[in-house]
């Protein structure tokens, strides 16, 4: 009885680890940084965070630079034409943790007089 009382045990504890078929797929993969903003902005410096980054790419024909000065947190910068909408492509390790990176504006300039704008008037989503 102890023998099939084990089985029995060890079956559900295997079916309970197979986790929830409604969970999105893991592994490497892109996500998407969407910006919405005034219309003003012509540069942004924006840190990312809640998890690795292996690179950061512009959707559009902005010019992008980024480093990792610390551990889950990469700092961008975006010159450019930075209209509302997908602005980002970062490439991180897991895509099934998207709801743990967020994206904050540190600065923002004018896209005509360089003047430093009020960065909470600049926010992010991040997306698959």
């Amino acid at each position: 009885m102890t023998g099939r009382r084990f089985t029995f045990l060890t079956l559900l504890v295997l079916v309970g680890a197979c986790g929830d078929s409604n969970q999105s797929p893991s592994g490497a993969g892109d996500l998407l940084v969407a910006y919405s903003g005034t219309g003003e902005a012509g540069a942004i410096l924006l840190t990312i965070s809640g998890g690795p980054v292996e690179s950061v790419a512009a959707t559009g024909g902005q010019q992008v630079s980024s480093t990792s000065p610390y551990a889950n947190t990469t700092k961008v910068i975006v010159l450019g034409d930075l209209g509302n909408g997908d602005l980002l492509r970062m490439r991180v390790p897991d895509i099934s943790q998207v709801t743990q990176y967020t994206v904050r504006a540190d600065q923002v300039a004018d896209k005509t007089s360089f003047a430093l704008l009020d960065p909470t008037r600049h926010t992010f989503s991040v997306h698959k």
